[in-house]
């Protein structure tokens, strides 16, 4: 908290992140890099009139940055803003700045919440 304060910042919480859907592993190859496949089950189609048995690929993917990890983030920020409204009061309950006017101004307590 000292340091973010002395620098006058706030904790990243992720502002305008936006989740992409990205391939769980990719491979290098010659015309660049490409993301690998699974076999998750088989077909039988019909082809050039035979019957034949084909393999049914996906690519597994996951989103980035991982839901729990904004989540994280916004906690972490929600918990700053909590320990800042504590010392806040508590520079005003004990008197301690005579010079200083502490005010009630603060930051959003939950700036991503419109």
């Amino acid at each position: 908290m000292a340091e973010l304060a002395s620098a006058g910042l706030t904790p990243d919480w992720m502002p305008n992140v936006g989740q992409r859907c990205v391939p769980v592993q990719t491979e290098r190859k010659k015309l660049g890099k490409r993301s690998m496949s699974v076999e998750v089950g088989t077909e039988r189609m019909l082809s050039r009139g035979k019957w034949r048995t084909v393999e049914v690929l996906a690519c597994p993917v996951t989103r980035r940055p991982h839901p729990e990890q904004i989540a994280s983030a916004r906690r972490g920020y929600e918990e700053w803003w909590q320990a800042l409204d504590w010392v806040r009061d508590g520079l005003v309950v004990g008197l301690m700045l005579r010079e200083v006017e502490v005010t009630a101004a603060m930051p959003k307590v939950r700036p991503w919440g419109r």
